[in-house]
């Protein structure tokens, strides 16, 4: 008969461990306040959300602004021809259009920035140098060689650094695109789930994906770190 205050102990410690504990959740072998698991699912929603629409805004502006393609010197000759007399208004319409993802409006946008870049670093007109170009076309002969070593060597030293800048200027307008789609995104989580926001703003503030340097915000943005890529 004296086993039985120790018996009623025993159970009394029982329910106090069983309902100190009915208040966490169990992860593994350890226990998880409610709080925390809500803030880990939180975060785990936030991530996935972010993720998601991000890759798709980059394979959406990887397919949308890419560079001019050509395969032979003459065939970018014949487009920088045709959006050169666009631009200087003697032409109504750009067509066929040299890049397709864009329309009219943003390519002659993009041509006409690429151009006034590449003129300010070459010195050259771009008209009187794709007339001279074009007259060496002229010239050649039915029946003559297939190949016209002089006219693409004339055509890389005109010409050659304008395709790097055509292909940064396209890549800053992708950039552009996916910052602007990624900014909502962003806000909508910035204060639930800030250091989520954080990890995926370091990633659009990293090549290849940098704003150009006129285009990042200097007072507004919350990831001063950022600034100092």
């Amino acid at each position: 008969m004296r086993a039985l205050p120790q018996l009623t102990v025993l159970l009394s410690l029982s329910l106090i461990t069983f309902t100190g504990c009915a208040e966490r959740t169990p992860v593994g072998n350890e226990l998880i306040d409610p709080a925390e698991a809500k803030a880990n699912a939180s975060r785990t929603s936030a991530d996935q959300e972010i993720t998601g629409k991000l890759s798709d805004a980059i394979n959406d502006a990887n397919t949308k602004y890419r560079a001019i393609e050509y395969e032979y010197d003459e065939d970018l000759l014949n487009s920088l021809d045709r959006v050169e007399t666009r631009l200087a208004g003697k032409l109504e319409k750009l067509d066929p259009l040299p890049l397709p993802g864009l329309d009219e409006a943003e390519q002659l946008d993009h041509f006409k920035e690429t151009i006034r870049r590449w003129t300010e670093k070459s010195k050259k007109d771009l008209r009187a140098t794709i007339d001279s170009l074009k007259a060496d076309v002229a010239a050649r002969k039915p029946g003559g060689p297939a190949f016209h070593p002089e006219f693409h060597k004339k055509f890389s030293a005109a010409f050659d650094d304008f395709i790097p800048i055509e292909i940064a200027e396209i890549r800053e307008r992708r950039n552009k695109a996916i910052h602007e789609i990624a900014k909502p995104l962003f806000e909508k989580y910035r204060n639930s789930d800030a250091d989520v926001v954080r990890r995926h703003e370091e990633t659009l503030n990293s090549p290849p994906y940098t704003l150009p340097a006129a285009a990042v915000p200097s007072e507004t943005s919350t990831s001063p770190d950022l600034l100092k890529k």
